[in-house]
């Protein structure tokens, strides 16, 4: 897979669907163009795993043509009606999924016709981009739990995925790795803001009650605006840390 099944989660995410028709488009259009060599999964949850190359893009009956499977035993699996999951090995891996529609031969040679694929999903970089808050502007957050107090915080650094936050460890229940909040707060770039949140990381060390403790935070259906301002964010002081380090 694309170094092991964590790369692979993190491409079929929503934070990396391809919102735009067109993007989706030429995304494919590249595929086909470049023929570039795609890892499939046949199955769920994965029967069977080969590589091959899309070769053309059908509009008209709104489908691919995939070139045959290599091993040539993959394409024993492929049949009728079976998912598979295709992705790229580079270093912004791009992917979807899709069902067979069925094994034909295509231009003399053996090939596979599969559905066009309503979502795609790109790894952007610019998504993963994290922004460290300048020190003399502290960005104080809120933490809306479930069954338990709400708990302060201060923001770290942040990016569209997420932030990092430190907190004073709460006094009733410890926050776990995993755990859902309702809602988490904040202000960025004088908007209030409040997403719904997933404690994605927990900083290393025991807490005890009244301990400072490091949280990692993955947002949960981000509005498009807030994440565009965070990600023109993010570019900016990535832009600006390449000049620092040019000089």
């Amino acid at each position: 897979m694309v170094n092991g099944e964590t790369r692979l989660d993190k491409l079929f995410v929503d934070a990396n669907r391809l919102t735009l028709k067109v993007a989706c488009d030429r995304a494919l259009q590249f595929l086909v163009k470049n023929q570039q060599n795609m890892q499939v999964l046949v199955g769920q949850p994965g029967t069977f795993m080969g590589h091959a190359a899309l070769l053309y893009d059908d509009a008209l009956h709104e489908s691919l043509i995939l070139d045959a499977l290599t091993p040539e035993a993959a394409n024993a699996y492929a049949l009728a009606g079976e998912d598979l999951l295709l992705w790229t090995n580079d270093a912004l891996p791009l992917g979807f999924q899709t069902v067979v529609v069925e094994q034909l031969i295509w231009q003399r040679f053996a090939a596979i016709r599969i559905q066009r694929p309503e979502m795609v999903f790109q790894w952007q970089r610019r998504s993963t981009l994290r922004a460290v808050v300048d020190s003399s502007n502290k960005t104080s957050v809120l933490l809306k739990r479930y069954g338990a107090r709400a708990v302060e915080g201060e923001c770290v650094d942040i990016g569209a995925g997420g932030m990092r936050i430190v907190i004073t460890a709460p006094q009733d229940y410890p926050v776990t790795q995993g755990e859902l909040l309702a809602r988490v707060q904040f202000k960025f770039q004088g908007q209030a803001c409040s997403v719904e949140a997933k404690v994605c990381h927990l900083g290393p060390g025991i807490y005890t009650q009244g301990g400072v403790q490091q949280l990692g935070l993955a947002f949960i259906h981000l509005p498009a605006a807030l994440e565009d301002k965070i990600i023109q964010y993010t570019l900016r002081y990535d832009r600006e840390c390449l000049r620092r380090a040019s000089r």
